[in-house]
């Protein structure tokens, strides 16, 4: 006996460089035969859902699947230094064809697209992407379509007060994966923002990108009298042109495949200009020093896809069960502990814009020979064109492929918390929870291949809030440096409300939550983002769109078990900051 577990399942993902595109390249077997093939009659953007071809337009058939980009005739990228991807031709309005979902990377004008084989396997797969995990889960409520299925109650009919009809309507994908061991930062900035990455020590050395690159993009070219000092394996910083480090990060070459071309392990997170900088990491293949990566707030959020595999107890590849959800926007996230315990972090709640997956017929028995006859003939072929509703082809990612770290968690006997600065109480547990108020939005405009899900969802009002409960210090003279007078310190603060009786009124005050595991492997957590609310004595003023945080609720309640005094504390603030330090050199 065979059956899908749970435990034989997995969750992996990866981040979109626009939302919708899943970062994945694929080959495909060319068709030979009343192929499609055609080229880019203009420049594709990564999230663009349709595509514009020059000729040739005679051979399209709905359904098919296409490989977008590449050169002519290739199955690899041994010949091309550009990306490409395989996607299903759901609608076509002449040389405009639209696809089952959008596009992971930018493709210029001139690319080739041409028709591939419906079956994905073995040799025909390249380079997976969507293969980091989050944390240690141990369960998932998958964003499967959520159909609107609306009952119509006609006049006139003969329903006898039922239902005349059901109508399909709006789709929904909605999931979450709560309460997962962090074990480092790979999860933090997607309901944040922009995470950025300076490694401890760099080369000096005179290497510039010979050309702009995208974000999402997997080659770059340089140029520069020091560029022959690069090779393969060698981690890099690119920062930008002026060598400021706005949007730094780092990468690893793991291909050379033309002259000062290299191909990267994971896709750019930014756009950099020509000429920015580029620097090799002292090291090279084995960085010798840190990383710093520091995640701060930004409008726009980037997205994920979500690849659940699951393959059955006999391990029988041919029955996987594969689905992928794009599009992902993390809507409410968590990240708590206590005391005794480790530190989690969950995506609450995380809205997709749609689905493929990997089945590609269904099994349906005839009976009488009526329309159920003809749905098994429609969905059970092995043809490109017969495939399930949301079919789509997808690298088949195994548990060969997944990036799982080897960092320890982080745990409660690591942590430290500061108020202004100083230790006023003890912490037996707290609780920060972000909320971007994301709205999926169904715009009125045409929509292929039964697609009725979200055109797009955009980020709302972002809010934070922390609770936590606090031990009261030893009203004696402590000896662990925290003052007699901080026993009641919580107190203070909830009356005085962050305001300290200077001319800006109400500042707050900063809070800095830390865990370290060891040298140069440290979270730390602060609040705001510039740190620089909040001492009862002095400190920076702050301006506009720089207060702390604010209690809201303290109450110092009193209890017949005579246990020690402990408050509940409720606070609310507008920014916060994380910057996590170890070393590992690049996230997604």
């Amino acid at each position: 006996m065979a059956i899908l577990r749970s435990d034989q399942s997995q969750l992996t993902f990866a981040a979109e460089a626009a939302q919708g595109g899943s970062p994945e390249m694929q080959t495909g077997d060319r068709v030979t035969s009343g192929q499609f093939d055609t080229t880019l009659a203009a420049a594709a953007n990564a999230g663009d859902i349709s595509i514009v071809v020059s000729g040739d337009t005679g051979d399209i058939v709905i359904s098919d699947h296409i490989r977008i980009g590449g050169d002519d005739g290739a199955n690899s990228s041994a010949s091309t230094v550009v990306e490409f991807e395989v996607r299903r031709i759901v609608h076509s309005d002449g040389t405009t064809v639209f696809l089952d979902q959008p596009l992971g990377f930018f493709h210029a004008s001139g690319e080739h697209v041409e028709q591939v084989d419906a079956n994905l396997t073995g040799s025909n797969q390249f380079f997976n992407y969507i293969t980091q995990v989050p944390g240690v889960y141990e369960s998932v409520s998958v964003p499967d379509m959520a159909p609107s299925i609306e009952p119509r109650y006609y006049l006139g009919t003969d329903a006898k007060r039922q239902a005349a009809e059901f109508y399909a309507g709006q789709q929904t994908y909605s999931g979450s994966l709560g309460g997962m061991i962090l074990l480092n930062a790979n999860p933090l900035r997607f309901p944040i923002g922009k995470m950025i990455t300076i490694p401890s020590s760099v080369a000096s050395d005179t290497i510039l990108l010979d050309g702009a690159v995208k974000k999402g993009d997997i080659y770059i070219d340089c140029d520069g009298s020091d560029v022959g000092n690069l090779a393969v394996n060698d981690y890099i910083q690119i920062t930008d042109a002026s060598g400021g480090t706005t949007n730094s990060e780092v990468r690893q070459i793991i291909a050379e495949p033309g002259t000062d071309i290299f191909r990267l392990d994971k896709p750019l997170r930014f756009d950099h200009e020509d000429n920015s900088q580029v620097h090799e990491v002292v090291g090279g293949a084995t960085p010798s020093g840190h990383f710093v990566h520091t995640i701060t707030p930004e409008n726009d959020l980037d997205t994920l896809t979500w690849h659940v595999h699951m393959r059955d107890s006999s391990e029988t590849v041919a029955n996987d069960f594969n689905r992928r959800y794009y599009g992902g926007m993390v809507d409410s996230a968590t990240i708590s502990a206590d005391e005794g315990g480790l530190l989690t972090f969950g995506w609450d709640t995380v809205n997709f814009l749609g689905m493929v997956h990997n089945q590609a017929k269904v099994s349906q028995p005839d009976v009488n020979a009526g329309s159920e006859a003809a749905l098994t003939a429609i969905f059970n072929s092995d043809s490109p064109t017969s495939g399930m509703p949301k079919f789509g082809l997808m690298n088949s990612i195994t548990s060969s492929d997944i990036d799982f770290p080897s960092n320890n968690p982080y745990y409660f006997s690591q942590g430290s918390i500061l108020f202004m600065g100083n230790e006023i109480a003890r912490l037996r547990s707290f609780n920060i929870s972000i909320s971007n108020a994301t709205e999926p939005r169904y715009y009125i405009s045409g929509r292929h291949g039964r697609n009725r899900g979200p055109s797009e969802i955009r980020e709302g009002r972002k809010s934070y809030n922390m609770s936590c409960t606090l031990a009261l210090p030893d009203t004696e003279a402590a000896a662990t440096g925290i003052a007699r007078e901080n026993a009641t310190e919580i107190f203070k603060q909830l009356i005085l409300e962050g305001n300290y009786g200077d001319a800006l009124g109400a500042e707050g005050f900063n809070i800095s939550l830390t865990f370290t595991r060891g040298t140069n492997d440290t979270i730390q957590i602060l609040i705001p983002d510039d740190y620089t609310s909040g001492t009862e004595s002095g400190g920076a003023e702050p301006g506009i769109n720089q207060q702390g945080a604010f209690i809201t609720s303290a109450p110092h309640n009193l209890t017949g078990d005579g246990s020690a005094l402990q408050v509940d504390v409720d606070m609310i603030f507008r920014s916060l900051k994380i910057i996590v330090t170890d070393s590992v050199p690049s996230y997604s």
